[in-house]
């Protein structure tokens, strides 16, 4: 349960803490998708191309993914209670983290993700066939993304923070 989540997850001072959600075309035959993660101190995005939302495929894309970081950046992980993360249970032994389920129609408990989710819908809207995009083409918007300065950050870009916390951490 989300409420169970600790301080330190709310108030953005640690890193290591991840929302996690997909994006999908919306229409049409296609069931491609993207499994979205954000790092919530530093905003820093993630996305990766999937062939579908099946919970075992959702697990096997954040799973692959987010070993790349060291441990100590991948702590905590929020998603919503949809079918796509019903393996939580799964990831959270892979990736030796805890795991927690935002509330029903509760998108805003994990609003960080629901906002950069929108910044790439401006690159796939809404009935884009998300199964013809290459993945070099995902990999630029998303840098394009990270590397937008912003207010929130102080006008430091994500992809900053995260290198920042990349060195700190591993050194």
């Amino acid at each position: 349960m989300i409420r169970k989540r600790g301080k330190p997850v709310y108030s953005r001072q640690k890193v290591g803490h991840w929302e996690a959600d997909t994006l999908v075309s919306g229409q049409g035959k296609s069931k491609a998708c993207f499994a979205t993660l954000v790092e919530r101190k530093t905003r820093f995005y993630i996305a990766v191309k999937m062939p579908d939302r099946r919970a075992e495929t959702i697990e096997n894309a954040i799973v692959a993914v987010l070993p790349a970081f060291p441990p100590q950046l991948v702590k905590t992980i929020t998603c919503d209670r949809g079918t796509a993360f019903a393996s939580w249970r799964q990831m959270e032994e892979r990736l030796h983290c805890e795991a927690y389920l935002a509330d029903p129609y509760c998108a805003w408990q994990k609003g960080t993700n629901e906002n950069l989710n929108g910044l790439l819908r401006e690159f796939y809207p809404k009935g884009r066939n998300l199964s013809r995009v290459a993945p070099a083409t995902l990999k630029r918007n998303l840098a394009l993304i990270n590397a937008k300065p912003r207010k929130v950050l102080n006008f430091h870009s994500a992809q900053e923070l995260w290198g920042f916390e990349l060195n700190s951490c591993c050194i």
